[in-house]
């Protein structure tokens, strides 16, 4: 299906279904009459709040990864505060995506499913809802689970803590893989309300597969052998190639938010977000250097960056400083920002990174160890070269950067930087970014050259930040259950201990 058509099918829902789903989170706070032209939960059906939950979904992606490219240090603020100088958020507008938009609907769905015998659409809910559910955890660490949904039953829901949540996502994930490899005879089929996969259940089977291997890696801290074996074990049935990323597609008429919000802002004098200096010096030869004369640049580093002083050098922004010589401005055509582009949420090169990382620690790896088995080496250069070609790079740029000696260091060579080093390239505006630096403690010998930001927040005493702050929200509305599982947003998540 078209971007286009994707677009043209879900707008005629995109002003109907939040409004339904506010007036059914927030009923029983308000003493009026029933209006007999409101929409019920009963009327809605499921090829109407798929799409909505697929939206919502690539808005958190978005809205998360906007705030928290700074702390990874993708990207840098223009001014000199904010995240890029480690100040605490709360990602407001990512917990209502979650909880007011994203769950209800993925419930209301498999509540349907349910009644109908309608397993496919049970089983992409069911996924739906773990990447809610997994997103929320690895970022406010305790949430709402259990009690998150119980509305007029239980308006101040418990926290569940994030042992506990992750504990449930595999289980969930293999509920939700039943569902899709069941025979389902219903009249109710997936399919251009399926925005990302056109109503394709064997690539939804795929993205539940390689989300276990996502959550698994996670684990790397509660046991690396264990973490690493749930890791290989999941992706041998998960994603093998580019065309099957999980990413939401804009169109010329529903913008990517990264060029509403970012790059036409930068072209009217309003910029906000440059790109980081650690992602330029990543690519342009100065943290690590190419072994080739005829390769100056990474050949994303066009793709991704528009140097608005042009003839001068391409300079990042040093987080916290400001924007000062900076000129990486994100460039408006590019594969991750253009009116077209996709928000990315789950993709083929992520899987093959996860694989190279898993397998080099199976083989006793660690950020000091050189030297892994080819099968890591080789899902290392694979995970590359899907990046590389899913962003636009030509064969002959792609061919010239793989071989690069820098690059193609060979199997007795390969160092844990190095494959974390092309995840962070490859998942450039991606949240998974900022978990894989907090569980490797932002080590500079895993994350070259990096550093604590330019007038780093005096109130964490040299610290890095390793969640988020619960939104206000939370404190106003259930301040008991909350002021329970606040901490202070130094404080390690349950995966990073």
């Amino acid at each position: 299906m078209s971007r286009m058509k994707k677009f043209n099918f879900y707008s005629k829902y995109l002003m109907v279904i939040p409004m339904l789903f506010l007036v059914m989170a927030c009923e029983d706070y308000l003493d009026v009459n029933d209006d007999p032209n409101r929409i019920s939960e009963e009327e809605v059906e499921m090829e109407v709040l798929l799409p909505t939950s697929i939206y919502y979904l690539g808005d958190t992606y978005f809205n998360i990864s906007y705030y928290t490219s700074q702390y990874a240090q993708q990207s840098s603020s223009v001014g000199n505060n904010g995240p890029s100088n480690q100040n605490e958020l709360s990602l407001t507008s990512a917990w209502i995506n979650i909880y007011l938009d994203g769950l209800t609907s993925v419930a209301t769905i498999m509540n349907k499913a349910t009644e109908a015998e309608a397993y496919h659409y049970r089983g992409i809910a069911g996924i739906l809802r773990v990447m809610n559910v997994g997103i929320a955890t690895d970022h406010w660490g305790a949430i709402p689970f259990d009690e998150a949904l119980l509305e007029e039953e239980n308006f101040s829901p418990s926290y569940n803590d994030q042992s506990y949540i992750y504990a449930q996502i595999p289980r969930l994930l293999d509920e939700a893989i039943e569902d899709l490899e069941r025979e389902d005879n219903s009249i109710y089929q997936p399919g251009e309300d399926d925005l990302v996969y056109g109503g394709d259940i064997s690539k939804w089977i795929k993205l539940a597969y390689t989300l276990k291997a996502r959550y698994a890696i996670h684990l790397t801290k509660k046991g690396t052998i264990e973490a690493a074996q749930m890791v290989l074990e999941a992706l041998e049935n998960g994603m093998e190639s580019n065309t099957d990323d999980f990413g939401l597609d804009y169109s010329t008429r529903t913008f990517n938010p990264w060029y509403a919000g970012v790059v036409l802002a930068g072209q009217t004098g309003n910029s906000n977000l440059i790109i980081s200096e650690q992602v330029v010096q990543f690519m342009d030869g100065t943290s690590y250097p190419f072994a080739s004369a005829e390769l100056e640049n990474d050949p994303r580093l066009d793709i991704i960056a528009f140097n608005e002083s042009n003839g001068n050098p391409l300079i990042g922004g040093i987080n916290g400083a400001g924007k000062g010589a900076a000129n990486a401005r994100f460039a408006e055509d590019s594969y991750y920002t253009s009116q077209t582009a996709p928000v990315e949420m789950v993709t083929f090169a992520e899987s093959k990174f996860i694989e190279a990382e898993a397998r080099f620690l199976l083989n006793e790896g660690d950020a000091r160890s050189e030297g892994t088995t080819q099968e890591a080496y080789n899902a290392y250069l694979d995970g590359i070269e899907a990046n590389l070609t899913k962003v636009g790079v030509s064969p002959a740029e792609r061919a010239l950067y793989l071989t690069d000696a820098s690059i193609a260091v060979g199997a007795e060579n390969l160092t844990l930087d190095l494959i974390m080093k092309e995840k962070y390239l490859a998942l450039f505006l991606h949240p998974e970014v900022w978990t894989d630096m907090r569980r490797y403690d932002y080590n500079d010998e895993v994350y070259k050259d990096l550093s604590l930001p330019v007038a780093h927040n005096p109130f964490l005493e040299g610290k890095w930040v390793r969640r988020v702050r619960y939104p206000d929200s939370e404190y106003s509305r259930n301040d008991e259950n909350v002021q329970e599982v606040t901490k202070d947003v130094s404080t390690r998540l349950w995966w990073d201990q």
